[in-house]
């Protein structure tokens, strides 16, 4: 049995669907091994919810950093459990179409095409997540016209400015979601002398970063323990601790839409200061991030619907149009 698949493997989550629309999977990009025997103990949310409380002798292993493919082994690892999830047997024709950065190298490339492969695949073809990004909002990134993306997302943070069926200037920065959970956690240790979980960084993230200082008097409490002698604790923390974290990181990611918007041809630039700029993925919704990008770049920056299922749409758009797409668009097979 043939089936079209669409996978889309972020750091942070990893997305599988069909062609046909029967199977859409969504789970973190976690693989929990038991390092004594090498067996998979769990993957996905399930095995991301028990990060904290595994016993020693399993580790969660990650198979991408930074938006790039890490851990070979890992990644196929992961894609073949998914497609078990999703019912493919080793005897179903799986035929990939897989987004990868735009930045990763050919050696980046082939190990994820390599882990499809190994997974079960009997093919798989590489689409720069840009470009299935800007397909997935409905941006015809075939036509003499500007097509500008923002992704943000858990691992990098890509800009890019695609025309006539390719990637016209493209900058990225790897620093992404994972890296202000990080970075927030990194504050309260040497503000407050607590260690948090990264579950408690991220939802202090999300619930009180605020990048135009709209949530400045918010305050919320976390569960911690304390560096010294490990006793929990519950700490108080307010909307400025989290933004004062975060901030280094939030500029970088703003110098880079910046310097990819000043590589633009005069004409392409134009078409920019016209139609706008589509701002996608998970940390697309972060409080106000489109209103800064807008007031730091000087065109106006919206996010989309569902900003982190963009890139699968675009992917799965490919899937039904690939004949087409593959005499307009850039694909990469290695």
């Amino acid at each position: 049995m043939a089936v079209d698949v669409a996978i889309d493997v972020g750091t942070t989550t990893t997305r599988l669907a069909t062609a046909d629309g029967s199977v859409f999977l969504r789970e973190a990009s976690v693989v929990a091994v038991d390092t004594t025997t090498g067996d998979i103990v769990d993957i996905g949310d399930s095995a991301m919810r028990k990060i904290g409380r595994d016993p020693r002798h399993v580790v969660n292993f990650r198979p991408l950093a930074n938006g790039t493919t890490i851990d070979f082994d890992v990644a196929a690892r992961l894609i073949r459990a998914l497609f078990d999830r999703a019912g493919f047997s080793r005897m179903s024709r799986v035929h990939a179409t897989m987004s990868v950065p735009a930045f990763a190298t050919s050696i980046e490339r082939r190990a994820l095409r390599q882990a499809a492969l190994q997974a079960g695949a009997v093919d798989a073809t590489l689409i720069e997540a840009p470009i299935a990004a800007a397909i997935g909002v409905g941006l015809h990134v075939d036509e003499p016209v500007a097509a500008p993306i923002i992704m943000l997302g858990g691992g990098a943070c890509e800009t890019a400015l695609m025309s006539l069926g390719g990637i016209v200037t493209a900058k990225s920065v790897r620093i992404g979601g994972s890296h202000l959970d990080e970075s927030i956690a990194s504050a309260l240790r040497h503000r407050y002398g607590v260690v948090v979980s990264p579950r408690v960084a991220e939802s202090l993230k999300n619930e009180l970063g605020s990048l135009m200082g709209s949530r400045r008097r918010d305050v919320r409490v976390v569960p911690a323990r304390t560096v010294d002698v490990g006793l929990p604790v519950s700490v108080e923390v307010s909307a400025e601790v989290v933004d004062g974290a975060i901030a280094d990181h939030v500029r970088s990611i703003v110098r880079s839409v910046k310097e990819c918007l000043g590589e633009a041809p005069p004409d392409l630039s134009q078409d920019v200061s016209v139609r706008g700029i589509h701002v996608v993925g998970g940390m697309a919704q972060l409080h106000d991030f489109p209103e800064l990008l807008t007031h730091e770049v000087g065109v106006a920056c919206t996010t989309v619907v569902q900003p982190d299922l963009v890139v699968i749409r675009g992917l799965l758009r490919c899937l039904n149009e690939l004949q087409t797409l593959h005499r307009s668009l850039r694909l990469t097979d290695v």
